[in-house]
């Protein structure tokens, strides 16, 4: 099998995989309408944990990118102004770095409740009056937004593995296909995460006892019960 059929195959995979994820998506919706479904309860449970933990494990690992950012940065600034010596692989590490704070880092941030709000409103809210936004925000902004991404980075992230995308700099780092890819699963973490959160949601609205959330995780919403 050459390697443009392998990216192909993979590609088709990977796209199929999505297609399987996206009914998921409409959960919530359909556990507000279902209140006494014991299934839905179960099931909605067990995604939520699932997600929370995945997530809170992976930035548990993408913290240790920032002292290593900084150091780069750092020691790149010392080199250029006392040596007057450049390395672009470690300038461009910098970028690698800040990526994947970035990239991977925004599904943790997301379930830890600590991404910028612009809206003052939100903190004096109830529990079901968050909620309400969450749902609101999830279906009418998150949800779009990330699909948008993933579906008009596939063609990108595509042909950057078909050509094994570098730097555009002969003795630069030579695994710009792997920058390229974190759209991708940027995209697709933060609908695992925005499912998660939304999912809470429609269980404070319904009056359900909440899952709970990885250690040292506060609450979501500051009325819930967990089980």
């Amino acid at each position: 099998m050459s390697w443009a059929e392998l990216i192909d195959n993979w590609a088709a995979f990977i796209k199929g995989a999505g297609w399987v994820f996206l009914p998921f998506l409409a959960l919530p919706f359909v556990t507000l309408l279902k209140p006494d479904s014991r299934f839905l309860t179960r099931l909605s449970s067990g995604i939520i944990r699932t997600i929370d933990t995945i997530m809170f494990g992976i930035g548990e690992i993408v913290k240790w990118a920032l002292p290593v950012l900084v150091l780069t940065v750092a020691f790149s600034v010392f080199a250029k102004e006392i040596f007057d010596t450049t390395w672009t692989k470690l300038f461009e590490s910098a970028e690698y770095f800040h990526a994947i704070v970035i990239m991977l880092g925004a599904a943790a941030t997301l379930l830890m409740n600590q991404h910028v709000r612009v809206d003052v409103f939100y903190t004096k809210m109830t529990a079901e009056q968050k909620s309400r936004v969450d749902l609101v925000g999830f279906y009418l902004l998150l949800m779009p937004v990330c699909l948008t991404l993933l579906w008009v980075s596939q063609d990108y992230t595509r042909q950057a593995w078909f050509v094994l995308e570098a730097s555009a700099r002969v003795d630069g780092i030579p695994y710009k296909f792997l920058l390229m890819s974190s759209i991708s699963v940027f995209s697709f973490m933060m609908l695992a995460q925005g499912l998660s959160i939304t999912l809470r949601a429609a269980k404070i609205l319904n009056g359900q006892t909440m899952p709970e959330r990885p250690n040292k995780v506060p609450p979501l919403f500051s009325e819930e019960v967990t089980e």
